[in-house]
């Protein structure tokens, strides 16, 4: 017998999954509701820097998410706009059930939240540490970063500003702003902590900040010496009194990230989807029994069309009107007929599976993978390259797409439900779930070099208490030094610097500054070449070739000639276009990039779609900018 507590935690162990769009619950009548314990929620929440002094966002609360209108990204004076990661409180009984969310109107709350940055004092980003070719003869070693610095003298280059702790309902002010870390000489604020009207906490992180100490330009892609941002990360915990009796509280984690530059935009392997895989392997969750095509199978042809918006080689094979669009195969996908099994099975053969040695740089996703720049091993095995030199889905996708082809799925297209838009439409016993797996996927997972959110230690068992939860170092427990060079094995080792997370833990991994890393890694390298823009690497957060405004609004003309108009929507720009510089430039001028919006599209010309994704205007000159053929990273 499956009761409701079983069938709340079936639907919370589904990527993916329509939470319904029903009215939030209550707890039934005659359940437990004396409140036992609590815990915060997103488990691990995402906020991204922006320089708008005063206008931010939320970040995605439903798995779901819409996008925010057009202009809701950039303030009026070109801005661009924090994301704002917004945490919940929510009490639960002793058998493990959702009661209510806490707020001011139920406890006393406390909210104390920790930010720190780390990059410069860590150690320099080379290849993922937890893959093969990091530990192959002639691969590059990680020295520390400003090696210059040593001993104590390193703590000057950790910006670290302490704890903030904040209370009550529309709280804000100067002594809830981490302003206080310094790098070196120079002040670095990473943020603030404020409360909503309804007493819940959000966390803005810096303004994209990022300079040299010496003022000297950047060198490279990840490392840069000298140099600080204001990227960081740390925990976030709460102290709750009800009832006279303190609520003992499992505390979450917040990363504040780069800039998401195509908000509405999933890749084909969120982060989500790659931790849920792993605390599938880790044995922390059973894998759903069934397939439903509407949760399991359409968001991957959907999220490889929805990259249309975003690069070019991607539209030309899943875009409008291209022979693998999804709205235009998904019925024939959705079909479970057995003579459709040839149909479906010839579209599982696209896709790029290691478990079964298909390889090819052409397979689906055609993105790069951890060990694109590793040539280490090319020349004694070229298929080697592509293993890990190309991303492929998850295992448990791959397993979807495996059963799916067999006609071991349901076919629900025609009655799934209809998918919730805001948290307040999902059951209240569902809220925490939709919260945590929202939060991760809007996040990137491939390629992890480094990354954009956080890198390849998100697939590390030893970094989480649970599936989501960050593992803490303990309080007063000093961080172990691993020496000048940070082996492989040290890193992913039991004893290593994975095994308990401090402050600004996470993203100390990625490369200093971000602008840097998001500026180099649209280039392609010759050796996997398919196109001017394929393969690539996270085009759903940093866009290769988009649709401009310009071309938009002559697709929209109701005036020209429908050839002209196809031709313009058909026209991509290369986004970075005005950058002359960009690795310096986009130090600068991260902001002035276009953001990926809707915008809707033409009525009644089915040769133009209902609904765009379109180039907000970038302030930039824009003359065409094309990167050089070989990558950044090419040897």
């Amino acid at each position: 017998m499956v009761t409701r507590r079983k069938f709340i935690g079936l639907l919370a162990a589904l990527p993916g999954v329509n939470y319904g769009a029903t009215a939030a619950s209550t707890p039934a009548a005659g359940a437990d509701t004396r409140i036992t314990h609590a815990k915060i929620h997103p488990a691990l929440g995402i906020a991204r820097v922006g320089n708008s002094r005063d206008e931010f966002f939320l970040g995605p609360e439903v798995p779901e998410a819409p996008a925010l209108p057009a202009g809701s990204y950039k303030d009026k004076t070109g801005a661009l706009k924090r994301q704002a990661a917004q945490f919940r409180l929510y009490g639960y009984n002793a058998a493990g059930e959702v009661v209510q969310e806490l707020t001011p109107e139920y406890a006393t709350i406390a909210w104390t939240v920790h930010l720190a940055n780390k990059k410069a004092a860590w150690y320099e980003f080379q290849m993922a540490m937890d893959i093969l070719e990091a530990s192959l003869p002639g691969a590059a070693s990680s020295h520390r970063r400003n090696p210059e610095y040593a001993g104590a003298a390193r703590k000057n280059l950790i910006i670290d500003p302490g704890p903030r702790t904040i209370r009550g309902k529309s709280t804000r002010g100067a002594a809830y702003q981490f302003d206080t870390g310094k790098f070196l000489n120079l002040d670095v604020p990473l943020g603030e902590l404020r409360t909503t009207e309804q007493g819940r906490l959000l966390v803005l992180g810096g303004f994209g900040l990022s300079r040299s100490v010496t003022g000297q330009a950047p060198e490279e892609y990840g490392n840069n010496n000298g140099w600080h941002d204001d990227i960081s990360d740390g925990p976030v915990d709460a102290k709750v009194t009800m009832d006279n009796r303190e609520v003992p509280v499992e505390g979450a984690w917040v990363v504040v990230a780069p800039p998401n530059y195509a908000p509405a935009l999933k890749t084909v392997r969120t982060l989500y989807d790659l931790v849920y895989d792993c605390s599938i392997t880790w044995g922390l969750r059973k894998a759903p029994d069934k397939v439903y095509f509407s949760r399991h199978i359409a968001p991957i042809f959907r999220r490889l069309s929805g990259l249309q918006w975003v690069n070019q080689g991607f539209a030309a094979a899943f875009g409008f009107g291209a022979a693998d669009n999804a709205e235009q195969i998904i019925p024939r996908l959705a079909d479970a007929a057995e003579s459709n099994r040839p149909y479906r099975q010839e579209i599982y053969a696209h896709f790029r599976n290691p478990a079964e040695r298909r390889l090819g740089k052409a397979l689906w996703p055609m993105f790069y993978g951890d060990a694109v720049d590793s040539f280490t091993e090319v020349a004694l095995d070229p298929t080697l390259k592509l293993e890990r030199g190309m991303s492929a889905l998850s295992g448990t996708q791959l397993g979807w797409l495996e059963k799916w082809a067999a006609g071991d799925f349901i076919s629900d297209l025609a009655g799934a439900p209809a998918v919730a838009k805001t948290l307040e439409d999902i059951p209240l016993a569902e809220q925490p779930a939709a919260l945590d797996e929202a939060a991760l996927s809007f996040c990137i997972a491939d390629a992890f070099h480094p990354g954009c959110e956080i890198t390849w230690i998100a697939r590390r068992r030893n970094l989480y208490d649970g599936a989501l939860r960050i593992r803490r170092r303990p309080a007063g427990a000093p961080e172990r030094d691993y020496g000048d060079i940070l082996l492989p094995a040290v890193a992913i080792g039991e004893n290593g610097p994975l095994t308990g997370a401090g402050p600004g833990d996470l993203t100390r991994w990625m490369a200093v500054p971000w602008q840097t890393d998001t500026a180099d890694c649209l280039w392609s390298y010759d050796f996997f070449r398919m196109s001017d823009s394929l393969p690539t690497y996270w085009p759903a957060r940093v866009p290769n070739q988009v649709l401009s405004e310009a071309d938009y609004n002559v697709a929209m003309d109701a005036t020209r000639p429908l050839a002209q108009r196809q031709a313009a929507f058909n026209t991509r720009r290369n986004w970075f276009r005005g950058l002359t510089r960009p690795n310096a430039q986009m130090v600068t001028d991260f902001h002035k990039l276009g953001v990926i919006e809707e915008r809707p599209g033409p009525t009644g010309i089915p040769q133009l779609p209902s609904l765009m994704l379109v180039e907000s205007r970038p302030a930039l000159p824009l003359p065409e900018y094309a990167p050089p053929r070989a990558g950044r990273r090419a040897q």
